[in-house]
């Protein structure tokens, strides 16, 4: 089943929040980007797993075919968000000047790591002590004891002048397939994907707090944001490290080097280039754990 769930593209998408800067300064505003979220992913054909909307940044973790797809969906929604805010309060620092960050999620772990780190982020920031007092994130649809049922209707029975009030655009929504609530918001089971999450963690509630409860936020904002591994194809990836080889080997082949001279540059092409250890593994013709255990010493 594991392997399953990791046969799908899952990508780890962040913005970076503005110093000193709070944009979204009241309900209306985290209401309006909750609804934004949701409607840029479904412009774009992507599925929301998990999601936390801060005051000045925010963090998703998106299912789709291509990194493109999640490139298009954070931009989608800045650009939403920042005609909103310019337009309420007339700030010139919002986030379409911010710098992007969407990192691959290709291992079982990895992803459950990730799902965690989304869901703690307001913990970690010192806003509430525990992820279900935070409201403007995804927690709450997890787990059918979690699931809060609510009167809703569909998005695309709008009416021109509802959409305007309580979605704050002009899409075509006449194919949306969410539901909105009786406070404004789209319904978390009508645009979240929780049957991802909630096989990630094999159905196990217990499970799933514990990697809550577990999760070590530091060395995940390291992987998740420090070190973003943005999808390269393999034929751009594997010239990339020919370029590599030849440089450090005089004018040798991939194809040349023995095990031994791959496993010497393995560190150096992980950390400096945009792949992950699947990639590495196809490319160079070395084992996952082979690889995985040399950049881990």
């Amino acid at each position: 089943m594991e392997e399953t769930i990791c046969k799908g593209n899952f990508y780890h998408v962040c913005t970076d929040g503005l110093e000193q800067v709070t944009l979204l300064k009241d309900e209306d505003d985290f209401k309006t980007a909750w609804n934004y979220l949701a409607l840029s992913a479904w412009r774009n054909g992507v599925s929301v797993v998990a999601f936390t909307l801060m005051s000045n940044h925010v963090h998703e973790l998106l299912a789709c075919k291509k990194a493109e797809q999640a490139d298009k969906t954070i931009k989608l929604y800045k650009k939403l968000i920042s005609t909103f805010l310019r337009r309420k309060y007339g700030l010139s620092q919002t986030l379409h000047r911010t710098r992007d960050c969407i990192s691959v999620i290709d291992t079982i772990q990895y992803l459950k790591n990730c799902i965690a780190y989304i869901l703690r982020n307001a913990v970690c920031a010192r806003i509430c002590s525990k992820p279900e007092y935070y409201r403007w994130s995804s927690y709450g649809c997890y787990f059918s004891d979690k699931r809060k049922k609510s009167v809703s209707r569909p998005v695309s029975e709008l009416t021109y002048t509802e959409k305007r009030r309580l979605l704050k655009t002009g899409m075509d929504l006449s194919n949306c397939p969410f539901r909105i609530d009786e406070d404004g918001l789209i319904t978390l089971d009508s645009f979240v994907e929780s049957d991802v999450v909630e096989k990630a963690y094999k159905y196990s509630g217990k499970s799933f707090l514990y990697y809550l409860g577990c999760c070590n936020d530091a060395k995940m904002e390291y992987e998740l944001a420090c070190q973003p591994m943005m999808h390269v194809s393999d034929q751009d990836m594997y010239e990339t490290i020919r370029k590599h080889v030849a440089n450090r080997f005089r004018g040798k082949e991939l194809s040349e080097l023995s095990s031994s001279e791959k496993c010497s540059i393995l560190k150096s092409v992980f950390f400096n280039n945009k792949t992950s250890i699947p990639q590495l593994s196809r490319i160079m013709g070395l084992s996952r754990k082979l690889i995985q255990r040399i950049l881990s010493t």
